[in-house]
């Protein structure tokens, strides 16, 4: 369902929406038109509640935050006007709503890796990012044979639903946007090779401070460890130049220096107007970074 105008978050939402009650639709009518097979239907909005069920509650409340009412009535009667289309003739064999039915019961254990469930899992665990990998749905990002991490590897856990992307900024070895590359986070895998004036580099907040550019205010830092090594994490807000404008970003950085490397994992927000309040978004998703430098593995 293709939705213009509007940012590629809320496209996101929508579509993911979309597919969630036409996928609530398609039951009631199965269970309309085959009674014997109601229990059978019961049975599967059960255990797709429980695995969609917050993802639909959680997109709900978004859309009625990011959207005109006039806008989102709208977009409900699209989707009815879409099932009516779809689900306008019956389903020509029962055998065949029984196997609609098998399919169905066995999605929230098949789905992951497309773009809906990618969606599904993005706004489940919308208000909670960090959960997502508590739960399990994590990918490992591995640096090893990677063009831009000579003689490196280390692992970094990333949660399921973001993407992956290529980068043109030479330190960074990878990053990761949130709702499958729609979102408004970013994870960034940053590596740089010390010269031996900086080889016995010690992290505190005065050397943190000697690394950011003019344009950075430092919030605050904090002594941390990653996989056992001494680190440090610094809360960072930078202007930069972005699309000929002035923006904001808001960022979580934890760096650690082992075999005459630093290493960041940093988590940061999307630029945004130099106005806007930053601080709700990096505080939601500071578990999530915290986490993730957490369990990240350094090469040994």
């Amino acid at each position: 369902m293709a939705q213009e105008g509007f940012n590629p978050k809320i496209s996101y939402a929508l579509e993911t929406y979309a597919f969630l009650k036409g996928q609530d639709a398609a039951l009631e009518k199965v269970a309309g038109q085959f009674p014997k097979l109601s229990a059978d239907v019961r049975a599967a909005e059960k255990k797709l509640d429980k695995a969609f069920g917050q993802a639909e509650y959680n997109i709900n409340q978004y859309l009625k935050k990011e959207l005109e009412y006039s806008q989102l009535q709208k977009f409900h009667k699209q989707i009815d006007s879409l099932l009516d289309i779809e689900l306008q003739y019956p389903v020509e064999k029962e055998s065949h709503a029984k196997e609609f039915l098998k399919q169905v019961v066995q999605r929230p254990e098949n789905m992951y890796g497309s773009a809906v469930s990618k969606g599904i899992l993005s706004f489940k665990y919308h208000n909670e990012p960090h959960q997502e990998i508590l739960d399990g749905h994590v990918n490992i990002f591995e640096t090893k044979d990677h063009p831009k991490a000579d003689n490196v590897s280390i692992s970094v856990p990333i949660p399921a639903s973001w993407l992956a992307e290529e980068t043109a900024m030479p330190q960074t070895i990878q990053q990761f946007t949130s709702c499958n590359g729609n979102g408004t986070e970013k994870i960034f895998v940053v590596l740089h090779d010390l010269s031996d004036d900086y080889g016995r580099l010690e992290l505190n907040t005065n050397t943190i401070t000697n690394f950011l550019s003019p344009q950075s205010n430092l919030i605050r830092t904090e002594p941390v460890s990653i996989d056992g090594v001494p680190a440090y994490m610094a809360e960072v807000e930078e202007l930069i130049e972005f699309g000929g404008r002035t923006m904001k970003i808001r960022m979580l950085q934890f760096l650690v220096v082992k075999n005459q490397k630093l290493y960041c994992i940093q988590g940061s927000t999307l630029p945004s107007l130099t106005a806007a309040n930053l601080e709700p978004m990096i505080r939601k998703n500071e578990k999530l970074f915290r986490l993730i430098a957490d369990r990240t593995d350094l090469d040994n």
